[in-house]
């Protein structure tokens, strides 16, 4: 009885303390140009993917959660949700089971559900896709793709709902330069003895220099344009930051080959997936001037392909000249697009051309 009144008074001694003992920090995963954060719960991990810009998995509830940033345009919020749905409902890997608006009072936006089943095999997925900007025309779109088995169907949503308390909106995808990795193993391109770039003159079409060796390029791009990384993989040129021109961009994506375990073995594997996906959004969409393309710079020889396109999203005609070059590894391709309205294309494409000009891959 003693013994048994000793263990009690042990217990309510270490009570208080185990109940303040400290929570472990929270983490998160945040991508500062996109302009967004992620919490990790507990028992989730980050996962390695090349093909979003995030990803993670709860193993024991067998649920994986990827986080893309999606580059407009796509016209005002209304127009895009439209253009996506459009675009789910024309894969034949999924039936869509539910959609619909999604208020998301933290976040002081709308959002949109898309419930989806997979066809080919036995899984479930809730797809949220989330502005960046409430109320506009938003040129960054948040794609979060929630991924269960068809048992968790029921749950899906909640468990989604509990993610998104731990997303947040951090800013606006900004134009930071994008700068070199200082990693020892980052690339740098040999020097020849006695040469220097020549300084840029105030004279100069394009002043500015963009040097993104880790990515295997530099280029130079004219006085106004805004640079801003996506992701790990991919860069964005603005023509400006202002309406008018902020719609017009040129973007260099990296995707890997099936050298390094990616979905791609040849350059027009690459350009038939933009293809396919200017067709989600117009059915209707002309592609134009399709061919080799061949780059020749730094004693590099390469042979890519390019084609352009005509489309209509969102009740505005777009433009949009695309071209994909492999890397001299194999082990990427580097794809190069600029998209603009159609009533600006021609002006902003004589730029581009230039900037295009001036791209050094790194060997």
């Amino acid at each position: 009885m003693i013994r048994a009144l000793i263990c009690l008074l042990l217990a309510a001694v270490w009570a208080p303390a185990a109940a303040q003992a400290p929570r472990p920090a929270a983490a998160f995963h945040e991508n500062v140009p996109a302009a967004y954060r992620i919490e990790i719960p507990s028992g989730w991990q980050a996962l390695p993917n090349d093909e979003v810009d995030f990803a993670m998995r709860d193993v024991q509830a067998d649920l994986t959660l990827y986080v893309r940033v999606l580059e407009g345009p796509y016209g005002d919020d209304r127009d895009a949700f439209r253009t996506l749905a459009d675009f789910f409902k024309s894969d034949l890997d999924y039936l869509v089971l539910r959609q619909g608006l999604k208020p998301l009072p933290a976040l002081g936006r709308e959002a949109w559900n898309f419930v989806m089943r997979r066809t080919s095999q036995p899984r479930v997925e809730l797809v949220v896709v989330i502005p960046q900007t409430p109320n506009g025309e938003s040129s960054i779109y948040y794609h979060l793709r929630l991924e269960a088995p068809v048992r968790r169907l029921d749950a899906i949503e909640s468990e989604m709902d509990r993610l998104l308390q731990g997303f947040r909106i951090t800013g606006e995808p900004g134009g930071q330069p994008v700068r070199p990795r200082a990693e020892a193993d980052t690339f740098r391109p040999p020097a020849r003895p006695g040469e220097a770039p020549p300084p840029p003159t105030a004279a100069e079409p394009l002043p500015q220099r963009l040097e993104a060796w880790e990515l295997g390029y530099a280029l130079r791009y004219p006085a106004g344009w805004t640079v801003s990384r996506l992701n790990e993989f991919t860069v964005r040129l603005s023509a400006g930051r202002d309406p008018r021109n902020r719609e017009s961009a040129i973007t260099i994506q990296n995707m890997a080959s099936t050298v390094a375990g990616g979905a791609y073995e040849k350059a027009d594997d690459v350009a038939g997936a933009f293809r396919r996906q200017i067709e989600g959004l117009d059915p209707k969409a002309e592609f134009r001037s399709q061919r080799p393309f061949q780059y020749a710079r730094t004693r590099l020889r390469l042979t890519g392909t390019e084609f352009s396109a005509a489309y209509r999203v969102g009740g505005n005609d777009w433009r949009q000249w695309q071209i994909v070059v492999p890397r001299p590894d194999g082990r990427a391709f580097h794809a190069w697009g600029l998209t603009a309205p159609a009533e600006r294309f021609d002006e902003h494409a004589k730029v581009a051309g230039a900037i295009l000009e001036s791209w050094v891959i790194a060997p």
